[in-house]
């Protein structure tokens, strides 16, 4: 088998658990932090772990105010005839405040890509280190 087709493999199980996450977005907790992923097309951005626990819903991550650390996963998908890069990365921040909204934001691209947290007043807050790509 060659590594084309095994690289689709990853990409359905993408495609699944995206159409799975299609629903519509639960209300905000106002007693904990709310962390949106905002993507750049045609890459994707999901939650993967808060504080190294597995979270349910890939659109967001919702902490208790104070610090945690986030892991995400981008999926950066070729305009091209290039192949899907799949990065990981993770970002830290101490001063999460209750009924606050933070969004990820993809930084870079290519081997440089990472992900900036920004505050609701559009101030960037936090950043990762450079995502590990595969």
């Amino acid at each position: 088998m060659t590594f084309k087709p095994l690289m689709l493999i990853p990409t359905l199980g993408l495609a699944l658990l995206l159409s799975a996450c299609a629903g519509p977005m639960p209300k905000a907790d106002p007693s904990e932090a709310w962390i949106g992923l905002q993507n750049e097309a045609p890459n994707d951005m999901l939650a993967e772990k808060v504080d190294g626990q597995k979270i349910d819903d890939g659109r967001f991550f919702e902490v208790p105010p104070g610090a945690h650390k986030l892991d995400v996963m981008l999926v950066e998908m070729p305009w091209g005839d290039g192949n899907q890069q799949d990065c990981s990365g993770e970002v830290s921040f101490n001063q999460f405040k209750a009924g606050k909204r933070y969004h990820l934001v993809e930084s870079g691209s290519g081997v440089d890509v990472g992900a900036e947290l920004v505050n609701d007043h559009g101030v960037t807050v936090a950043q990762s280190r450079k995502f590990s790509c595969i």
